[in-house]
């Protein structure tokens, strides 16, 4: 009776190692098999992350699920389509702003060339008064045609200094919005 105790002991083991191998085994593939499905929508979510970071906004997550990868997939989702929305008002801005800067220093050019220009244009009256005038002081004509002729250069000078101003006046108004 022994020895049959022995071999059912024997036979025992033997199923109990079996059965737990097998358990062993079977349990391998389960937690294998669980994992990856746990890991492959958050290597997903890591690829998707590093996309994001190199502003490629095409990339979508679209494993899906409803649990909280998902819904966590979903929101990369929609920062994604978020943060390019974002991205592309910040170039149009940017190229707007750009342009405007460009303007502006057109503009900037454009009246330091009209103010070089206006100085130049008012030297002119302003040297042939000066003379005129000093010639009448000196008396250089005792001549009552030749004074007129002096006094007419001047008036015709400062007429001139005085169009160039009101158009100045007129520019400024116009630039600064003055209704004045």
């Amino acid at each position: 009776p022994l020895a049959s105790i022995q071999e059912t002991l024997v036979l025992f083991f033997r199923f109990i190692l079996i059965v737990g191998l097998a358990i062993i085994a079977g349990g391998i593939v389960f937690v294998l098999y669980f994992s990856r499905r746990l890991t492959r929508p958050l290597q997903e979510l890591a690829a998707l992350s590093a996309r994001m970071a190199h502003l490629d906004f095409d990339a979508k997550y679209t494993s899906g699920g409803k649990g909280e990868i998902g819904i966590l997939g979903e929101n990369f989702n929609a920062m994604s389509e978020k943060l390019e929305s974002t991205i592309s008002e910040l170039k149009n801005a940017n190229f707007r702003l750009q342009q405007d800067i460009e303007k502006k220093e057109k503009i900037e050019k454009m009246r330091t060339d009209f103010m070089g220009n206006v100085s130049h244009e008012l030297k002119t009256p302003i040297a042939l008064i000066q003379g005129y005038a000093e010639g009448l002081k000196e008396g250089v004509s005792d001549d009552p045609e030749s004074r007129e002729f002096y006094c007419d250069v001047i008036m015709d000078e400062a007429a001139k200094m005085n169009q160039m101003v009101k158009n100045l006046m007129t520019l400024n108004q116009l630039e600064f919005g003055d209704e004045n």
